[in-house]
């Protein structure tokens, strides 16, 4: 799980590196013979059709940064890796009106998330359309006291507002959500269930060890990439060798 990259070092840490640092981690990949796939190809090995090459990896990344689409693309093609992209509805509106190409906190516009959409590299998910808040509603999870029934509410009006915007732009995803900051309830996988999600990603970091089963594909582990740590560490240290 990647966030963002720079080269400025005073932004490395806990969810920026450098893209020279991604660009060993690929290089790790590949001499490990990792292949990467995407959410469509493991929806649809889940669902009994076609294969998974033997030592499959999942490269992500949240929060839809511009550098991303700048530094990480090209690295991407280069290496012949795919990425999936968690897109902030709310975020990219912002940058859509006020456009601003900051790289060291500038987010992809509309424009740019289609792009990247109708590409062979990334494709695109959902990190909720405006539900990236930390206050009273920590990410998709349920607030104290609410019913079931408004939680549900919330949930779909803000999923669907997400869709909307990309039917909008001409922006094609994946059914698939990366939960903000990892939080959710015990019943949000049921209620994106019947809003027609197959997967969803969270923040706890482990491997993820599936059957060939749609069951499997909620709640995804993935380990944030943090600054630091060469490759070889970084990756024997979780047991990706």
């Amino acid at each position: 799980m990647y966030h963002h990259l720079s080269y400025k070092s005073r932004l490395w840490g806990d969810y920026v590196i450098s893209p020279d640092l991604f660009e060993e981690d690929l290089k790790y990949f590949k001499d490990a013979g990792y292949e990467s796939i995407t959410v469509n190809e493991l929806i649809s090995w889940s669902e009994g059709k076609g294969a998974l090459p033997e030592k499959p990896i999942m490269i992500t990344f949240d929060d839809g940064f511009e550098a991303a689409c700048v530094y990480a693309e090209p690295l991407l093609k280069k290496y012949g890796y795919t990425a999936v992209m968690a897109v902030i509805g709310s975020t990219s509106d912002l940058f859509t009106r006020l456009p601003d190409h900051m790289l060291d906190y500038s987010h992809l516009c509309w424009d740019d998330v289609r792009r990247l959409s109708l590409g062979n590299v990334f494709e695109i998910q959902s990190h909720t359309f405006n539900l990236h808040t930390f206050g009273k509603r920590r990410g998709c999870s349920k607030m104290k006291g609410e019913s079931f029934e408004a939680y549900r509410a919330v949930l779909r009006d803000d999923f669907n507002m997400f869709q909307a915007r990309c039917e909008e732009y001409g922006v094609l995803t994946c059914p698939s959500i990366a939960f903000p900051f990892g939080l959710y309830s015990s019943e949000t996988i049921e209620i994106i269930k019947e809003l027609g999600y197959k997967a969803s990603f969270i923040c706890a970091e482990r491997i993820n060890h599936l059957e060939r089963s749609p069951d499997y594909l909620h709640k995804l582990c993935r380990f944030n990439r943090r600054s630091g740590k060469s490759s070889e560490s970084f990756f024997k240290g979780i047991g990706v060798t």
